[in-house]
């Protein structure tokens, strides 16, 4: 099939997916060969006003970021002012990690390919009012669930305190640096990294999430960007958590920078920003994915993560890409060097898989592959991970136990927990309820079993039913602490806060 007929085609296929998948937009970027051969905005990027998506139109790319962030500390590496392997304690004397071993030894390349040994700890972050200083400076706190460099785990953390170096090194702000270094040379004039500037710009759209208590599949309904506390534009004051997640673009702009990767570090007028060199140290795997982050499939093999790219081969052909989910937004950044392409896409859904569905139709045009049928297979995948979603709770809270009741009377479980690296979590009755105020929301809770309650809202990103254990003092018997499941990955250990009144 030639292209032509392929993307006559192709136009159909997208707006079958958008329909099949209840989605209001997706705009998709294709550059082969230097080439762009698509560029466009697909559905609404507002629902309610009905405003068309185009090439031009602004969403926020979530995880797609963290490889600027690798980018800019290549060009430090490239200007002789950091290295990829030497420990960053030279850099950073101040920042110190759980243990000593760890804080003495680990590397920019430890951070930037998730190899630190500590699992995510999203909600030490994630709707907080920590400034960019106190997030490096609580991983102290922060515990490890697996020994150094063993194991690959998603951190957003890593790429934290790598945007924080940088800006150290620099004097600058991290949204400076990505102006100077590569928004501008690149001519990616439309990204951009404050919300002040995505949501007045004419031309943006407008985060969707699914209702709550619908079956996840169905339905829009329009949240807000999420907004960091300390956000400020007219101080230049970027979100806390920028250089992980942060960047708002187009599919125009972004086929810019793929190309960037293409082309070696090359800009389109040939100037060189980051060496041959740089790029391969990005591009090459760092650490093997025991499991892929992505829907299983025997298309892909060897899954690895690079620094700032997942790297593995698909269909017997290297990729580098990279997904991105923040609140509304979910992205797809990927390039195939032995064919040199660059495919871009970008929803406003939550947790969207939709545009790696078309990502990967693409890709396998130009392998020659007719249709993989991308668009059902992860729709049917998404679908039967909701439908999981209950089962999956009760490995945190184990089989309920009926006929039991708590130990205290209600108001003996009110007060404020407290824990270092995380905001407090504040309980208080509500009638004959507990209510726990957590990340910036309130939190009806259900008795569970025991002094085991359960969540009946979402906490940051968690479905509802997380349990909330109380425990007792060994002396005196009263209620003297509370834990929750927020480190999820396998060995992660309860976080636990101590009641402070």
């Amino acid at each position: 099939m030639t292209d032509q007929q392929f993307f006559e085609q192709f136009g159909q296929k997208v707006q079958d997916g958008l329909a099949l998948w209840d989605s209001p937009s997706v705009a998709i970027g294709v550059i082969k060969d230097g080439k762009v051969v698509l560029c466009e905005g697909y559905g609404v990027r507002d629902v309610e006003q009905k405003l068309p998506a185009t090439r031009e139109t602004l969403y926020q790319i979530g995880s797609c970021s963290k490889a600027f962030t690798s980018a800019l500390v290549a060009i430090m590496v490239d200007q002789g002012k950091l290295d990829w392997d030497t420990p960053i304690r030279k850099y950073v004397p101040e920042v110190t990690l759980y243990d000593a071993f760890t804080s003495e030894n680990c590397t920019l390349r430890d951070l930037l390919s998730h190899r630190t040994g500590i699992p995510r700890h999203e909600y030490s972050w994630y709707r907080t009012d920590f400034t960019r200083k106190e997030l490096v400076e609580h991983m102290k706190y922060l515990e490890p669930n697996q020994p150094f460099r063993t194991k690959f785990q998603y951190n957003n953390y890593g790429y934290i305190l790598a945007g924080y170096i940088v800006e150290k090194l620099t004097g600058k702000t991290y949204e400076e640096c990505l102006d100077e270094y590569l928004f501008r040379p690149l001519g990616m004039d439309r990204s951009c990294c404050f919300i002040d500037d995505i949501e007045q710009d004419p031309d943006h759209a407008e985060p969707y999430d699914r209702p709550e208590g619908g079956d996840g599949m169905h339905g829009l309904r329009k949240i807000p960007f999420y907004r960091a506390s300390r956000e400020d534009k007219s101080t230049g004051t970027g979100a806390p958590f920028a250089a992980a997640g942060s960047i708002d673009s187009c599919v125009e702009d972004m086929l810019k920078w793929v190309q960037l990767h293409l082309q070696g570090g090359k800009t389109p007028d040939g100037r060189q920003i980051i060496s041959q060199a740089a790029m391969d140290e990005m591009h090459k795997p760092s650490m093997i994915l025991q499991a892929p982050l992505d829907m299983p499939m025997e298309e892909t093999q060897f899954c690895c993560y690079g620094m700032g790219w997942f790297a593995e081969v698909f269909r017997g052909h290297k990729i580098l890409q990279h997904g991105g989910n923040i609140d509304g937004f979910s992205g797809f950044t990927s390039f195939v060097p032995d064919l040199n392409l660059g495919v871009v896409a970008y929803t406003n859904l939550n947790s969207s898989f939709l545009h790696y569905a078309l990502a990967r139709t693409i890709i396998d045009h130009y392998l020659g592959i007719e249709d993989g049928d991308w668009v059902k297979r992860y729709h049917d995948f998404v679908a039967e991970r909701h439908g999981d979603s209950a089962k999956a709770m009760e490995r945190f809270t184990g089989k309920q136990v009926e006929g039991t009741h708590p130990s205290h009377a209600l108001e003996d479980f009110t007060g404020t927990y407290e824990r270092n690296g995380y905001s407090p979590c504040v309980i208080r009755r509500q009638d004959e309820t507990l209510v726990m105020e957590f990340l910036d929301r309130p939190n009806t809770l259900k008795h569970f079993h025991y002094d085991t309650f359960v969540t009946t809202d979402i906490v940051g990103e968690l479905p509802p039913g997380i349990p909330v254990h109380f425990h007792t003092a060994e002396v005196g018997g009263m209620i003297d602490s509370l834990a929750m499941p927020l480190v999820t990955e396998a060995g992660g250990a309860l976080v636990r806060f101590a009641k402070k009144n």
